[in-house]
């Protein structure tokens, strides 16, 4: 061999043992235990977000409602962006605000438990309704299926078809007149003919016989069902 290549070769030699020494520390070389199970930190489990007050991002204008019996939130407005907001005082800032609105992906439900917070029960025993609050819980909710959000919620809908029913309980044409004036001043597109129960508001005599299975006191299962959701809400 060549005095050159002789000595390239011997600074190589001399370099990667050098480079050995180093990454072992002068300790003889050694693989990792494959046996030795990774220790890995458990994930902290997020912090459930609750208030019972209703809470205003005032940098986006969206209204939470992290009450502990309604929503599990998993986020939480920065204290200097958020402002409380009490729940009997929800229509002077998001009704009569165009800036301030419900989170979107929850509104339905919170219009909801609002509606049926205003229901006056008259009567514990007959399960009958003061007409004044069903007409101010029908307000409520006719707001709520005007937003392009809640336009398809069909549960809402249906409350609004049985507490309509439960105002005209004398007249159930007179219901399904109210009942298709809300659906077509709605956001709701022309599905609404298609799907029950909504369907059988274009029939007089559909509409009918659900009227009266609503309206029903002798066995009275939709007016005990609104009795107990009327009280849950109250609750909140």
């Amino acid at each position: 061999m060549k005095r050159r290549q002789f000595l390239s070769v011997l600074v190589k030699t001399v370099g990667a043992a050098g480079l050995i020494k180093v990454y072992s520390g002068g300790a003889p070389f050694a693989f990792a235990d494959k046996g030795e199970a990774a220790k890995v930190a458990a994930t902290p489990t997020p912090e459930v977000w609750t208030d019972t007050n209703m809470i205003v991002n005032k940098n986006s204008g969206v209204v939470h409602w992290p009450h502990p019996k309604v929503f599990k939130h998993r986020y939480r407005v920065a204290p200097h962006n958020s402002q409380t907001l009490k729940v009997d005082e929800w229509q002077e800032t998001v009704v009569k605000n165009p800036n301030v609105n419900f989170n979107k992906g929850k509104s339905g439900t919170i219009y909801e438990h609002l509606a049926l917070r205003e229901i006056e029960i008259e009567d514990e025993e007959t399960l009958t309704f003061k007409t004044d609050s069903l007409n101010e819980s029908i307000e409520i909710l006719t707001i709520a299926v005007k937003e392009p959000g809640n336009s398809e919620n069909w549960r809402l809908y249906e409350l609004i078809g049985r507490l309509v029913s439960l105002k005209n309980e004398d007249d159930p044409e007179k219901a399904r007149t109210e009942f298709v004036e809300i659906l077509e001043a709605s956001e709701i597109s022309d599905d609404w003919k298609e799907h029950d129960p909504l369907a059988r508001a274009q029939d007089k005599e559909k509409f009918s016989k659900w009227h009266a299975k609503t309206v029903d006191q002798k066995h009275g299962d939709h007016r005990k069902k609104l009795t107990e959701r009327v009280q849950s809400s109250k609750q909140l």
